[in-house]
């Protein structure tokens, strides 16, 4: 007798529980030898700078599962970068006249069209001639810096509304914005609802201050803070049920680069090793959660890791030795559509393999498509 994939789901489900969650495996997609990763948002698209020479690049998109595409920019400006994207698909970032866009930068946005992207040119403060756009928030907020003499530095902090470009008073350079518009400057936080700052105090310490990473959308948020002298920098995240925490020893070149709703942290410290700070688990280093099948990768800096645990990296792999951009996605038994879930979605696309010999859908690898992958993809179900 042929039992039915509807009275086998049944049959699960009343003795299935859901699985706790372990540590993720990752599968590693190359993006290229030429990119700069610098974003990436909820979904895995990533942005960065696409390098076409030693002092010339170009702002890019590579959507989650497509192809790498160049973003638009008018012809008076030589160069684009791009820094950060939202869940909405808004990126942010700049261009120049001069090549890279980190010199002589003017702050810029990519906002999503029908039929692909249009570009704005975001201004400066009065009087400023440079400005950089560095975050952006599913609300569309957009902030950075305005003035100096760019070159990376900035005199002022700025939002962009669009039709005008504000200082933001009392804080540093805003590195990042969250979704609850809370701006993040050193660790000092700007409610930009109530135009309130509040300074975190440092941990103790004889420190010169802290240079700003990320901010997630609980009020936590990462970066280094620096001393005096020798080996002098810390990486430390923050978050407001558990205060500080540094999260690697000291360096001459360290940081935590990004951290996520629930904590987990990426860290990087010189001869120290690419780290992840996963909330539920502690340190762990990054190449030893590549499925081996994915060959020995060499992870050499961490840009961001998102919600669902992607991360943004840079890595080679032997024996080419090539640096290249990569993002590592989870490795989700059960995804059978790649939304790093397991849900109603992939048990209608099960169902419609239910018999087949092989495929995605034999979770077990026995050969045929039956009643024991449909336990496994029940024992993942996670919405």
């Amino acid at each position: 007798m042929r039992i039915s994939p509807l009275s086998s789901v049944l049959t699960v489900l009343a003795v299935t529980a859901a699985s706790s969650a372990d540590l993720p495996t990752y599968k590693v997609e190359v993006l290229g030898s030429d990119l700069q990763g610098f974003g990436m948002n909820e979904r895995g698209d990533v942005v960065g700078r696409k390098v076409l020479s030693g002092n010339q690049g170009v702002a890019f998109l590579a959507k989650a599962g497509g192809e790498v595409e160049v973003l638009p920019f008018p012809a008076e400006w030589t160069g684009s970068d791009a820094y950060a994207i939202n869940d909405n698909g808004v990126i942010v970032g700049a261009v120049s006249q001069i090549g890279i866009a980190t010199i002589g930068s003017r702050a810029a946005a990519w906002y999503p069209t029908r039929s692909g992207y249009k570009f704005a040119l975001l201004g400066a403060l009065p009087t400023h001639t440079y400005s950089t756009a560095l975050g952006v928030n599913n609300l569309g907020d957009i902030v950075g810096g305005s003035g100096g003499i760019g070159l990376g530095m900035y005199s002022a902090s700025a939002l962009f509304t669009g039709s005008s470009v504000v200082e933001l008073p009392n804080i540093s350079l805003a590195a990042d914005i969250n979704n609850g518009r809370v701006v993040l400057a050193g660790n000092t936080l700007l409610d930009l609802d109530t135009m309130q700052s509040t300074t975190i105090p440092l941990p103790p310490g004889n420190w010169q201050g802290m240079v700003a990473g990320d901010i997630n959308n609980v009020g936590g948020f990462c970066g280094y803070v620096s001393g005096f002298s020798g080996c002098s920098t810390f990486p430390l995240i923050y978050m407001p049920d558990t205060g500080w925490d540094f999260v690697g020893g000291c360096a001459t070149t360290t940081a935590a680069t990004s951290i996520n709703d629930q904590g987990d942290t990426l860290t990087y410290v010189y001869n120290g090793g690419t780290n992840a700070v996963f909330f539920d688990a502690g340190v762990v280093n990054i190449p030893s959660m590549i499925s081996p099948d994915q060959g020995p990768w060499l992870i050499t800096s961490l840009s961001i890791i998102n919600n669902n645990r992607q991360i943004l990296a840079s890595g080679k792999l032997p024996p080419q030795n090539i640096s290249q951009l990569i993002r590592l996605t989870p490795i989700v038994t059960g995804d059978l559509n790649g939304d790093l879930a397991v849900n109603a979605s992939d048990l209608a696309i099960f169902l419609g393999k239910w018999g087949s010999f092989g495929g995605d859908a034999d979770f077990n690898g026995n050969g045929i498509v039956d009643a024991a992958d449909l336990s496994i993809l029940l024992g993942a179900w996670n919405s």
